[in-house]
């Protein structure tokens, strides 16, 4: 079953991102991942202000396992290769969707580079629920079978292949316009990082060139994360539809206005077939989801995404040396990062600058989430959750539908 799940996913997802050889893929045990350990201090997946009268304690403690889990591998013992420093992957090849030579005619580095206050994160009154100019795409995806509508928290790579996937979220409420992470990004672009930002339709809509930016950039590659950052364990039917295909929409709508401008015209052919038309994968706000939110999911063609290491970086107090020690303590081939791009990670950026080196130097190599998956056996569960299941049913009461 994993085999031909697998087979499948990978043209699934060769349709949108190029082609990917499928056959002959290496046949691998369907051993899932164990979980990222619970002892990890503070965890917290989405940290929006609580509404009125609410509180919200952003130090979440997680419960300890019912079962043991497995430790995790140690850093590897044998040194790098002669001559190979902290640089030695510095030069991975940018060949993921997008157009170096567009992002290159469109922008100066200068108009890329992070501003100050970008991060701010400031109130929106009345809260904004005006849908998108479109309401659905005018190119959906094939609906995926109901073998996908499952969640993703981690893949295994075809011969133990040290691959890991760096996400991060870009939510924004109905209430609230969040920021953009500059520092964090020209940090990923300057060491040639590849990653994957999960955004909200309406972030998109409150920062559509930053969103074209990262679009046209051939490191990065955009996921789904819903319009308002709706809770799609609460929201149902036209609700919960919403969510979705408006954030397909105004995804289509901004990769079309890219597309269509002057400086794209000489690299129009590229850059319509190596950006996606619409995003492949979701990301759940809050990482909570029902059967009906899966089922939905997957009939959008979009492939359902979660991790199997939380930074906890919009915890009040987590630092960077809790993030990388996160990190580094469960990392393993296959893992995949959550972390936040939009003004709520804490000491995110900073982090990074300790990450990514010593991720490296531990021989591992940075690919987007469609990478990873084709890159392996996905490890499918049929729930949603942060480290163990019901972890989250908390939020479910602090957030109710996630839209008001």
């Amino acid at each position: 079953m994993a085999s031909t799940l697998t087979r499948t996913l990978i043209l699934v997802l060769a349709v949108g991102w190029g082609s990917v050889p499928a056959a002959d893929v290496p046949s691998v045990a369907a051993e899932p991942i164990a979980p990222m350990p619970a002892a990890l201090g503070p965890l917290l997946i989405e940290a929006p202000p609580p509404r009125a009268g609410q509180s919200l304690d952003l130090t979440i403690q997680p419960a300890a396992p019912a079962l043991p889990v497995e430790a995790p591998a140690a850093p590897p013992t044998d040194p790098l290769p002669p001559g190979a420093g902290d640089s030695a992957f510095a030069a991975e090849p940018a060949s993921g969707p997008g157009s170096a030579a567009l992002l290159d005619a469109c922008w100066t580095p200068e108009q890329l580079k992070g501003r100050p206050g970008e991060r701010k994160i400031r109130q929106q009154r009345p809260a904004d629920h005006h849908p998108p100019e479109r309401l659905t795409p005018t190119h959906p995806d094939r609906a995926l079978g109901p073998e996908f509508a499952r969640s993703l928290r981690s893949v295994a790579p075809f011969n133990g292949e040290q691959l890991v996937a760096l996400t991060f979220d870009l939510c924004e409420q109905a209430d609230e316009v969040t920021g953009y992470d500059g520092e964090l990004v020209d940090f990923l672009r300057a060491e040639q990082v590849k990653a994957t930002f999960y955004a909200g339709g309406k972030w998109m809509r409150s920062h559509p060139e930053r969103t074209r930016q990262l679009m046209a950039d051939p490191l990065f590659e955009l996921g789904n994360h819903a319009w308002t950052h709706g809770n799609l364990r609460v929201l149902g039917g036209r609700e919960l539809e919403d969510q979705i295909q408006w954030t397909q929409a105004e995804y289509e709508l901004l990769r079309e206005d890219l597309l269509g401008r002057p400086c794209a015209q000489p690299f129009a052919a590229e850059a319509h077939d190596s950006i996606p038309i619409v995003p492949r994968t979701l990301r759940f706000p809050y990482g909570t989801c029902s059967a009906a939110a899966l089922d939905a999911v997957s009939a959008a063609g979009l492939y359902p995404v979660q991790w199997s290491i939380v930074t906890g970086d919009p915890a009040a107090g987590q630092s960077a040396a809790q993030i990388v020690k996160a990190v580094l303590t469960s990392l393993k081939p296959g893992a995949i990062v959550i972390a936040h791009g939009n003004g709520r990670g804490r000491h995110t950026a900073e982090a990074l600058t300790t990450l990514i080196p010593a991720i490296r130097k531990r021989g591992y190599r940075f690919v987007t989430v469609s990478e990873l998956i084709a890159a392996g056996t996905p490890h499918l569960v049929d729930e949603c959750y942060e480290v163990k299941p019901g972890d989250n049913r908390r939020y479910d009461k602090l957030f109710g539908k996630g839209t008001e």
